[in-house]
Parts: C-alpha cells; structure tokens; sequence
C-alpha cells in the first residue's frame, strides 16, 4: 500500500453514503478523471457493492487503494497514479 495513501489527508472526499449502485462508481470515476497525479481520493460508502467494485475499477486503472470498514460505511481511499 503507498505510504501516500496511510499518511495524507485525503486531497478530496466524496460522500455517497445514501446512493445506491452504480451512482457511486460513476461519481468516483468522474472525480478521478479531474484529479491530478498524486492526489487522494476518500470515498464515503454504505453500498455494499463498494467494497468489491470499487477496488475493480482501481486495479484496472493502476490506482492503488485500500478500504477499511466503519460500522456500516466503507472509507475507501484511491491514490490516483499517472
């Protein structure tokens, strides 16, 4: 996991708690499309979907990410690369 990731505060937070599937991975994709290389991307999710489809789209990309889980909400972090 990149040490960006652990140690910084994220650059944006996406908060999608309420909305259902596939409304989360659109917005992510959207945000990350207007990020820059080394920012990072938290998510706020309780779709629980999220957790598998979200680190798909991350892999396929060649972003590295990692999710922890808070009660019935997934943070999820992206270090968006390249």
């Amino acid at each position: 996991m990149s040490d960006k990731i652990k140690s910084n505060k994220p650059d944006v937070i996406l908060d999608l708690r309420g909305e259902p599937c596939p409304e989360p991975q659109i917005e992510i994709v959207k945000m990350l499309n207007h990020m820059k290389e080394g920012q990072v991307l938290e998510i706020l999710s309780d779709d629980e979907p999220a957790e598998l489809s979200i680190p798909v789209i991350c892999e396929s990309r060649g972003y590295p990410c990692e999710i922890e889980k808070q009660g019935n909400t997934f943070r999820i972090k992206i270090l968006k690369t390249k």
